[in-house]
């Protein structure tokens, strides 16, 4: 019994001491500096590359660095190196603090970086770090990425993680840049069947930027004025096997964010011309809200596959510039025939786009194409890369209108 007694305590006491070195490894968060964004360009010497870390302050902003802080939100730093692995232990030393990859929210990427064909293979060094999680985001800077970073100077943010967190976010809700997860990127590359869409920004404005519709610009275009930073981010970067070939505006990235639905998209405002006015610059405000999914079907035999695809989506009218009673079914009906018209143009008109000449569907519509083969050499047989071009494809815009609108009269001249 006694021994029981003796057995039972020191079981006990080691039971304590494994509860004790819970704690053996922690870190201060002031120990570390972690790496928010980071750019990649073209290294003047072969077989290199420049990197550019955009570093925050984890203390700045927060409760426990207080709201007088001194110290500087954020650190930016360039240099040349085999890799942005490796290069970790390169900042450390003009870094004083451990350098981290944990909370890597964006990769930057100048456009001539990205149409190198030497980007993939570099770029695939992502899957072999531990701290890169794939649910960040890759975007193509119209300049170099270096550059970008320092003439990026957000007003409203001082904390650069949330600055990029709040621009992405919003970006992809109103469709005008795709959802480009790394994961979504490292998909399309090994697929080889279906393009890949990164969202596209810049620091640099044009001088003299041409006014058009709300959705048509790329970044750099918009032309905003006022006490504001002159990043923007609208648009995207095609990519194909990996490397970027071609760019996409503002609207037909909204149009291929809603033929794919796995991008979460939640509503989003556009303009239609009117159909009661004869004047194409009045335009009716409306509400779109993607609340089913779309429906594909496909024939896939002979010399032209055949593909329909519908798309189901509610509008909410916002504006009436021709002051039309819409309660009247007629004007009802020519309304939703209008829209859908609209809609159906705008969506063949970019599928016929990627089939002449970016040469590939800009999402991943072949997944659909699986399930009318019985086996996998069936498929690989049908070579969709190939079949694709010659595809008869057709959209059917399946409008529904939930709001119509305050019903106003109209307006009383001056005078009367």
């Amino acid at each position: 019994m006694p021994k029981t007694k003796t057995v039972c305590r020191f079981m006990l006491f080691f039971i304590m001491v494994m509860f004790l070195t819970g704690c053996w490894d922690r870190g201060e968060l002031e120990d570390k500096s972690y790496v928010i964004g980071l750019g990649l360009d073209r290294s003047k010497q072969e077989g290199k590359i420049k990197v550019t870390m955009l570093l925050a302050n984890p203390e700045v902003g927060s409760l426990q660095g207080g709201g007088g802080s001194t110290e500087k939100a954020r650190e930016i730093i360039s240099f040349d190196a085999n890799d942005f692995i490796a290069a970790k232990a390169t900042a450390n030393s003009v870094i004083s603090r451990s350098i981290s990859y944990e909370l890597l929210r964006i990769f930057i990427v100048s456009e001539e970086f990205a149409r190198d064909p030497i980007f993939t293979s570099t770029f695939f060094e992502v899957l072999k770090d531990k701290e890169i999680r794939l649910n960040s985001y890759l975007a193509i800077s119209k300049e170099k990425a270096a550059e970008y970073f320092l003439k990026n100077k957000p007003r409203m943010e001082t904390r650069p993680h949330k600055y990029f967190q709040f621009m992405v976010d919003h970006g992809i809700e109103n469709g005008l840049i795709p959802d480009s997860t790394l994961f979504r990127y490292f998909q399309s590359a090994e697929r080889e069947t279906d393009l890949f869409l990164a969202m596209y920004t810049t620091a640099k404005r044009l001088d003299n930027p041409r006014i058009q519709r709300e959705d048509e610009y790329m970044a750099g275009e918009l032309n905003a004025t006022g006490e504001l930073d002159d990043t923007q981010f609208i648009g995207s970067a095609v990519f194909k096997k990996g490397v970027m070939i071609d760019k996409l505006t503002g609207q037909e990235t909204r149009t291929v964010n809603i033929l794919d639905d796995t991008t979460n998209i939640k509503d989003i405002l556009v303009n239609i011309p009117d159909p009661f006015l004869d004047d194409s610059n009045k335009q009716i405000a409306a509400r779109i809200m993607k609340t089913r999914g779309n429906k594909i079907k496909m024939n896939l035999k002979g010399i032209r596959p055949k593909i329909l695809i519908t798309i189901p989506l509610e509008f909410e009218i916002m504006s009436n510039p021709s002051k039309t009673n819409y309660s009247n079914e007629k004007n009802r009906q020519k309304l939703r025939k209008h829209i859908a018209e609209h809609i159906e143009k705008m969506n063949e008109d970019l599928l016929k786009k990627s089939q002449t000449k970016l040469k590939g569907v800009p999402y991943p519509l072949p997944l659909y194409a699986k399930k009318y083969f019985r086996t996998i050499q069936e498929y690989k047989k049908f070579n969709w890369a190939k079949s694709y071009l010659r595809a008869d494809i057709h959209v059917k815009a399946k409008i529904t209108i939930v709001d119509y609108g305050k019903e106003t009269n109209r307006p009383i001249k001056v005078g009367q």
